[in-house]
C-alpha cells in the first residue's frame, strides 16, 4: 500500500521550522520567494507547493526535504531527520543538545 502525502503535517513542520527561525510569515514567504498568503497555505494544509516552490522552502527553512515530508515517506534516514531537528531550535538550544549529546557518548565511551 502506498504512502499517502500528508500535506497537514507537512505544513506543520513548515511552521514549526519558520516559528523556530523567528521569522514572521511576510519574512519567511520573501526568503522562499512566494506570497504570505500562499505560505499561509501552505503551513495550513490547504495547498500543496509545487516542486520549484518546495525547493525554494527547504533551502529558506534550511532542513532536507526528507524532514518536511518524513510523514509521507515509506523509508528515512533517522540520522538525517536528527539533525533536521536540531537545526529548527535557536542557536543556544542547539548548542545545549550538541553538549548535551557529546558528553552522553564520552560516558558510554
Amino acid at each position: 500500500m502506498e504512502q499517502p502525502f500528508n500535506i497537514l503535517l507537512m505544513g506543520e513542520r513548515l511552521r514549526s521550522c519558520r516559528v523556530a527561525r523567528k521569522l514572521t510569515m511576510k519574512e519567511f514567504a520573501e526568503q522562499c520567494g512566494i506570497s504570505e498568503r500562499y505560505l499561509a497555505d501552505i503551513e495550513r494544509g490547504i495547498k500543496a507547493p509545487k516542486l520549484e516552490t518546495f525547493v525554494g522552502i527547504v533551502n529558506a527553512a534550511g532542513v532536507s526535504p526528507e524532514y518536511l515530508l518524513q510523514d509521507s515517506l515509506k523509508a528515512v534516514d533517522a540520522g538525517n531527520l536528527v539533525r533536521d531537528a536540531l537545526n529548527t531550535l535557536p542557536d543556544e538550544q542547539q548548542e545545549l543538545f550538541k553538549d548535551f549529546i557529546l558528553r552522553l557518548v564520552k560516558s558510554m565511551g
